[in-house]
């Protein structure tokens, strides 16, 4: 059983009151919103790798319910929901656990990549996720797993040794519109990824990230949700902080197939 509670080092408080403040170049809003976090099991340094299944959908599901819940409120522009694992990924309590924000605008990043898709779709005529997830499995080098509406691999610009990314098959554009179905599934593929994560590279630090729209934007053609998995294993430094650009020591092709041939315990 897993339960959601205030963020007890939130970085927004859900008391104040959302008032944006201009002055000159100097734009800013007082620090309204929602920290939540997510307590994803009464045990003790036990990972979503080594969960029962059912336990796994559990969690999902109340990441749909309070993603859903978040998004009721007018005020709030962005959700996003988020794990940090170990210490190298920034996390500040060891107890297993998620975190669920919703900020009083839509990040910068955010809009960046909306706007990055819609140019896609206006050159293309199709969603940049599909496409990518057409190719990727025509190409299937970087494929790590495939269940039935899911598919995990290893992008071909990844940022950094095993950055993988997370694909439901069916196009939809906000995690709210998930189905008991693909719950089950996506659970299914979450847990096998993390497995080999935790069994192939030693239990690593990573931070994993739903990147979704709005459920408003429920019907967007052009925007695709999808998770992002980002191990640890190297640290951005002064080029990625001066430049935007990554360099990455590890070859993805290499990374998928390292991982594929990982083969963790069955886990019930």
């Amino acid at each position: 059983m897993q339960f959601s509670v205030i963020g007890f080092i939130a970085a927004l408080n859900r008391e104040t009151e959302k008032i944006r403040l201009n002055d000159g170049y100097k734009h800013s809003i007082t620090g309204f919103g929602f920290h939540d976090v997510l307590i994803e099991t009464p045990v003790h340094n036990m990972p979503i790798a080594l969960l029962p299944l059912n336990h796994v959908t559990d969690i999902i599901r109340a990441y749909k319910r309070r993603f859903i819940e978040l998004y009721s409120d007018t005020r709030i522009g962005h959700v996003i929901i988020f794990k940090n694992h170990g210490e190298g990924a920034g996390t500040s309590l060891e107890h297993p656990h998620s975190q669920i924000v919703g900020t009083p605008v839509t990040p910068f990043q955010i809009r960046s990549r909306l706007e990055e898709a819609i140019r896609f779709f206006d050159i293309t005529g199709e969603c940049m996720v599909c496409k990518t997830m057409s190719e990727e499995k025509k190409d299937g080098t970087r494929i790590i797993l495939e269940t039935n509406h899911f598919l995990t691999f290893n992008p071909y610009a990844s940022l950094s040794p095993f950055h993988t990314w997370i694909f439901p098959k069916r196009h939809f554009a906000t995690f709210s519109e998930i189905t008991d179905d693909e719950i089950s599934d996506l659970a299914l593929n979450l847990r096998a990824t993390l497995a080999k994560f935790y069994f192939g590279l030693d239990n690593p630090d990573f931070n994993f990230v739903i990147r979704s729209n709005r459920p408003k934007d429920a019907t967007s053609e052009f925007f695709h949700w999808y998770i992002s998995i980002v191990p640890r294993l190297t640290m951005s430094a002064g080029f990625e902080l001066g430049s935007g650009m990554f360099i990455n020591t590890a070859l993805p092709e290499e990374s998928a197939e390292f991982l594929r041939k990982v083969e963790a315990p069955e886990q019930p």
